[in-house]
């Protein structure tokens, strides 16, 4: 099976970053977008939000190719099988990259501080759990 990284090769994907750089990156997004810190920690939570979705997949890649081994089985179109070792490294280490990098996202959309619009429902600070 061939796979390809290509698309994970984004500044948050290739490499753990540190706090400093999410730092760097949350001041150059609100000038590049003229963006109050509200907006910022709405983009800090979705970018860990993307992040994490991608840990998800990449987790789930290298435990079903686990599961069944390097042998081809037919199975759904959901089943990721016949990786080399190489492979699998790269996948776990990029989802445990993505892992760490979303928890710093998350992290900074904590440190920064916002105006409420009122004293009601707020998304950010509270969202939605059902």
């Amino acid at each position: 099976m061939n796979l390809d990284l290509s698309g994970y090769d984004r500044l948050e994907h290739t490499g753990c970053l540190t706090a400093r750089e999410i730092t760097e990156h949350g001041d150059l997004w609100v000038l590049a977008h003229l963006a109050n810190n509200r907006r910022l920690v709405a983009h800090l939570l979705r970018t860990a939000t993307d992040l994490m979705t991608t840990a998800h997949v990449m987790t789930r890649t290298f435990l079903h190719d686990r599961d069944l081994g390097h042998e081809t089985h037919s199975c759904d179109s959901d089943c990721f099988t016949g990786l080399t070792e190489a492979q699998r490294l790269q996948v776990l280490t990029l989802a445990s990259t993505c892992a760490h990098n979303a928890t710093l996202f998350v992290q900074e959309a904590q440190r920064r501080r916002f105006r409420r619009a009122d004293t009601g429902w707020d998304p950010i600070t509270t969202p939605v759990t059902t």
